[in-house]
């Protein structure tokens, strides 16, 4: 039982991680491409996204972790190349979350919209990592 809740409650802080992720992607790529100084409103929206980003994104991530540990271990998958995988490429979620926050913190201290080109990669990329980690997941290929 505690097993199945410990999934269920995995299941969810992807969900919420993921999510969060995902609008912060969005809501840094809309203001990238308009000339001049950065509006209040899109200031507050930055200010907005990064307390949820601290309240519930980043302790999602956190909770993905150690219950996907817990869940590993309880079903003997240590050793397993499939988990191998999957752990590196959550470590490349998790560097995509760590820079994504990086750069929102720079954009609400600073007026200038340049970004990095590597960020335009990071929707697709976070698709993309994301799929290959429920593939993994559901497959067990190996």
């Amino acid at each position: 039982m505690i097993y199945l809740l410990v999934k269920s409650l995995h299941i969810c802080s992807v969900i919420f991680w993921i999510g969060g992720m995902l609008l912060q992607c969005i809501l840094l790529m809309s203001g990238c491409s308009l000339p001049g100084p950065s509006m209040p409103v899109e200031i507050s929206s930055l200010k907005m996204l990064h307390r949820w980003q601290r309240a519930i994104t980043g302790p999602a991530m956190i909770l993905t972790w150690l219950s996907g540990l817990f869940i590993a271990t309880q079903g003997g998958w240590f050793g397993s190349h499939w988990l191998s995988l999957k752990l590196a490429l959550v470590l490349v979620l998790s560097a995509m979350h760590g820079s994504l926050t990086g750069l929102l913190r720079r954009r609400i201290n600073s007026t200038s919209r340049q970004t990095s080109t590597l960020f335009s990669f990071a929707l697709p990329g976070l698709f993309i990592v994301t799929a290959a980690i429920v593939l993994l997941v559901i497959t067990k290929p190996f």
